[in-house]
């Protein structure tokens, strides 16, 4: 009985347990890909839960056990939400160190969609035969309700937005999959701007390590996007007396997790997310989300942007702009500063414009606020 199809490959368990043997074994095995092996050989042992490292969503970052059954549900909501099946194909091009990667593992095992990996990159479309030719020939002419659109050598995969935004050009030239989910880190204006015409299913994901992936999705192009994420599966939500959400799924985890994720809850089943409480910067006894302030201006510049703060005496905190660019002249400072005055209150208008050659980065991502922060010191 095949138990997981990877790499365009047919898995029993005793056959997946001896290439996981062999894989994790050979010192030629590269650390991204024994990562993979390492996980599915957790996943099948006898343990009724896997250990992972939290991301700090519900609070500091700590090691925690999720329980499998938990897991198999996140992904049968996923594979059921995109229609994955033993007739998919996904792309895993995440670290399978972190709960997103291991999560499209899970999935493959729960809808039986053939896995194929490669190595984490910033572009993971380029030059990579995903799909064998004869394979592809067979879905293009399969008549079965379930086959997918011919032009799409894949149905599915998750990337970071950093990923995506690098994946553009790729991907407008050969649109090789059918749905992609984006997590890790909001997904900017600019950036849905630039996929609007992409003949892709895009949707930014809500969730986090605790709840075993994303428990929401928000349509990020074509004429179905959406302001709001919208819960799948059986999430109940809420909101605490910071403005966080609070959320409950007997199905995911045990009681209730509240986050440090502002939200405006519109309905049962949809909420806008506005920015993180432990980033908000403190300006004068206005409170700033640095998220939002990035989203009302990202369309002003090409390149990737934060807003960030710096002490000061009399405000305690000052609002400034950081800029992944090489430094910009003071007539360019003053003009950037000009448009943004026309989009913003005044108390969130930056001080001060900052240029970093690359801005700080998490491994799952995420603008990394507490390194600009030391940068700009």
């Amino acid at each position: 009985m095949v138990l997981l199809t990877l790499n365009n490959n047919n898995y029993t368990q005793q056959t997946l347990l001896q290439l996981c043997e062999e894989k994790v074994s050979s010192q030629s095995t590269p650390t991204w890909e024994r990562d993979i092996y390492i996980f599915i050989q957790e996943w099948l042992s006898d343990a009724d839960y896997i250990e992972v490292k939290t991301s700090g969503s519900t609070g500091k970052p700590k090691n925690i056990k999720l329980k499998k059954r938990w897991l198999e549900y996140s992904a049968s909501q996923t594979c059921n939400f995109f229609n994955l099946n033993s007739q998919s194909s996904a792309l895993l091009c995440l670290p399978a160190a972190y709960i997103a990667g291991r999560m499209m593992i899970v999935r493959a095992f729960v809808s039986g969609m053939n896995l194929v990996t490669v190595e984490p990159s910033s572009n993971p479309f380029i030059n990579h035969p995903f799909i064998q030719p004869s394979e592809l020939a067979a879905r293009q002419s399969s008549n079965q309700p379930n086959s997918k659109l011919a032009n799409h050598s894949l149905d599915f995969t998750a990337l970071t937005p950093f990923q995506l935004h690098q994946s553009l050009q790729t991907l407008k030239s050969n649109p090789l999959v059918k749905s992609i989910i984006v997590g890790g880190g909001e997904v900017s204006t600019a950036l849905e701007k630039e996929v609007q015409d992409l003949p892709i299913d895009i949707y930014a994901t809500y969730g986090m390590t605790e709840t075993s992936s994303h428990i929401a999705l928000r349509r990020v192009n074509d004429s179905e996007r959406k302001e709001s994420f919208t819960i799948i599966g059986h999430t109940k939500i809420n909101i605490d007396e910071r403005g966080c959400l609070i959320i409950e799924n007997p199905f995911l985890f045990e009681g209730r997790l509240v986050t440090n994720d502002i939200v405006e809850v519109l309905n049962s089943k949809e909420f806008r997310w506005l920015g993180r409480y432990d980033n908000v910067i403190n300006s004068g006894g206005i409170k700033i989300m640095p998220e939002e302030v990035e989203k009302a201006i990202s369309n002003l510049v090409p390149q990737s942007i934060a807003i960030s703060s710096i002490p000061h005496n009399t405000l305690g905190e000052a609002v400034v702009l950081v800029i992944e660019s090489a430094e910009l002249t003071n007539d360019e400072k003053k003009s950037l500063l000009l448009h943004i005055k026309k989009l913003v209150h005044s108390y969130a208008i930056p001080k001060q414009i900052y240029s970093l050659s690359e801005i700080p980065r998490t491994p799952t991502g995420k603008i990394d606020r507490r390194e600009i922060k030391e940068r700009l010191k």
